[in-house]
């Protein structure tokens, strides 16, 4: 066992959990079995969680908040017209299935036994909306100038962002040259879709 240092035992509990979720098992994950892998106590858990259930929302909130943050960023330094600020949304959403590590955190928390958690869909909706907050933004923008003439910038920026997650999650593109294909094809379909004038 680690000596118990407070916010360090935070990380460790939920760097173990994904540890432990991400590895072929049957049945619930015991949270005695997190605890054993992150090397900390029972009191160290409730210092920090309230239950299992309460862990796994903080695994979900800790993901989107920082993927939300990023997606604001670009959102707020693309260069460009909101054509080039969306094409950079996309790849940004993309850019979550380069890294193995974040591919594998969002992989666990889509898994049934972390969507089981009471109060699952309604964190999942809220990072859902904060996700799609900068995407709203860019639609807004090319609203106003005239680059998408036809977008309802809420309505649109939910659907755009349920097919690029579709997409994603198929991975059906392969290989990097696949992977630009996919986006290419996602933005050529929502620029049809907002009314943009044809590159």
């Amino acid at each position: 066992m680690q000596p118990e240092t407070g916010v360090d035992d935070r990380g460790c509990i939920i760097g173990a959990a994904y540890s432990c979720l991400s590895e072929p098992h049957s049945g619930a994950i015991p949270v005695a079995a997190i605890l054993q892998r992150a090397g900390v106590s029972t009191r160290a858990f409730y210092r920090h969680f309230e239950s299992k259930d309460e862990l796994f929302l903080a695994m979900l909130r800790e993901e989107t908040d920082a993927l939300s943050e990023r997606l604001d960023r670009i959102c707020a330094e693309a260069a460009g017209g909101p054509v080039d600020q969306l094409r950079a949304w996309i790849s940004g959403m993309f850019g979550l299935i380069h890294d193995d590590e974040t591919r594998m955190h969002f992989t666990v928390i889509d898994s049934d036994e972390v969507r089981a958690a009471k109060g699952y869909r309604e964190t999942r909706e809220k990072a859902h909306a904060d996700r799609e907050r900068s995407l709203v933004r860019i639609l807004r923008r090319g609203r106003e100038d005239g680059a998408f003439p036809l977008t309802k910038p809420e309505e649109d920026a939910i659907a755009i962002s349920a097919v690029v997650s579709r997409v994603m999650l198929s991975q059906h593109y392969g290989d990097g040259d696949g992977m630009m294909r996919a986006q290419n094809l996602i933005l050529d379909f929502a620029l049809r879709a907002l009314g943009a004038t044809p590159r």
